[in-house]
């Protein structure tokens, strides 16, 4: 409240709104978080209130958006919910993982978003948070601009990504590598048909990660072809050809799935759908594309493709390499691709 105003004193309908909710007089001292501006009233300074465990008996809703404004890290509720009382803890024990969960979210975007696509939200988030804190959670996700080497250059390539704490030991993979890790970050492990070396993604580059997109997890299925033992089968869905055709206008962005080797997964390549024909010889189930690849120069052989997608078949690419299928691009991704375009181009 305002210098020397006292407690609200509430409104008739606001006093009924509190009755209504279970909240007795003891507990008008809760009115500034709950009064309208209408409420106040300049009265004399009250007794002291309740104390944090008694409004975490009475008006548990309050401490549940209380500890909800306060979780964003485990530190933050540790204080608030373990430590001050049994009976707080006993209160929280059910919004408990909703709070470890929202901390997951805010701290690990992407890879929340994998666990909430593949465990339909089933997870214990107190032990998920303490398995991807300790580097012991791998999930299969994509990288844009694979080790910022010019092959890559606007394509998003499937990798197993670890989180790295900048108090951990140095990774293995990095260390065999003859490579570090420099603070905070992600490890990420690139599927293909030969060996590489893992790649270190400092936080301030989690940009570059992303799960498989939305709209082409049902076609693709990422959660089946992936081993016990953390490696991906054949038909896991980095290796699977995108069927159909749902989506594409010409004119907007596209991403088109290539691969050099028969044996490497398909990575993701951004282009512009420059045309877009439909096979009647074909059920339906064909059609030819042309795209465009801006960031090539207009006289590359590079910078304009033709492809025959949408029935789930790999074929051989005029680039060399095979191409597989092809999926739309919303505007929100697109904006998230044109962060990657090459300057000057």
């Amino acid at each position: 409240p305002p210098p020397g105003w006292g407690r609200p004193e509430p409104s008739s309908s606001t006093a009924a709104c509190w009755r209504r909710h279970g909240v007795g007089a003891d507990l008008l001292p809760l009115g500034p978080l709950i009064c309208t501006p209408s409420d106040w009233r300049l009265v004399q300074p009250p007794p002291a209130g309740p104390t944090f465990t008694a409004l975490s008996q009475r008006f548990q809703p309050l401490l549940s958006v209380l500890a909800e404004f306060v979780a964003d890290s485990p530190r933050d509720i540790l204080g608030l919910l373990i430590l001050a009382s049994k009976t707080i803890t006993a209160a929280m024990e059910g919004p408990m993982d909703l709070l470890w969960r929202q901390m997951y979210l805010l701290r690990w975007p992407v890879f929340a978003e994998c666990q909430l696509a593949l465990q339909e939200d089933r997870r214990d988030w107190q032990a998920l948070y303490r398995q991807t804190c300790e580097g012991r959670l791998r999930v299969l996700l994509e990288v844009f601009e694979r080790e910022k080497m010019p092959g890559f250059t606007m394509a998003a390539m499937s990798a197993w990504v670890t989180y790295h704490d900048s108090t951990a030991p140095e990774h293995p993979g990095l260390k065999s590598a003859g490579r570090r890790a420099r603070g905070e970050g992600f490890v990420a492990e690139y599927l293909s048909a030969s060996a590489v070396p893992p790649e270190f993604i400092p936080l301030a580059e989690a940009h570059r990660l992303r799960f498989c997109p939305a709209s082409v997890r049902t076609s693709l299925r990422p959660g089946l072809g992936l081993r016990d033992d953390g490696l991906a089968a054949e038909d896991a869905y980095p290796y699977r050809v995108l069927e159909g055709f749902d989506g594409l206008v010409v004119g907007k962005g596209v991403e088109l799935q290539w691969k050099m080797q028969m044996g490497s997964p398909f990575g993701w390549w951004f282009g512009k759908l420059e045309s877009l024909r439909f096979d009647e010889g074909s059920s339906g189930r064909e059609a030819v594309a042309t795209i465009t690849f801006a960031y090539f120069p207009r006289t590359a052989r590079w910078h304009r493709l033709e492809v025959r997608f949408g029935d789930g078949d790999m074929r051989f690419c005029a680039f060399g390499g095979f191409s597989g299928g092809l999926r739309a691009v919303s505007d929100s991704e697109e904006a998230h691709w044109m962060r990657f375009f090459p300057r000057g181009s």
